[in-house]
């Protein structure tokens, strides 16, 4: 594609040559290089949106594990707080004698 064409086309915008393209106010030289222009910037967006994704993902995955590991400590805490609560029962039910 002539650089020239790749310049005005840039300068233009995505939308700006879609629009042309849809109501035909585009020269007919440039029909092609803007056809072939904004596939590329479809093909770019189409990458960054899937690394967007991709990114997205892992941190959802990495939410989910906070979230599990979260839920887990506080399982362990309640159970640890319940045992402790059990201890303090039985001592307050069976005191010890005072060591002579």
């Amino acid at each position: 594609m002539n650089e020239s064409y790749r310049e005005k086309l840039e300068s233009l915008g995505v939308e700006r040559v879609r629009v042309m393209l849809q109501s035909s106010h585009i020269n007919i030289d440039m029909v092609q290089p803007a056809l072939e222009w904004l596939s590329e910037r479809d093909a770019e967006e189409r990458v960054a949106k899937e690394r967007s994704q991709s990114s997205q993902m892992r941190t959802a995955l990495s939410a989910k594990r906070a979230a599990w590991i979260a839920a887990i400590a506080a399982i362990i805490a309640a159970i640890v707080t319940i045992a402790g609560i059990a201890v303090s029962v039985l001592a307050w039910l069976y005191p010890r004698a005072p060591a002579p």
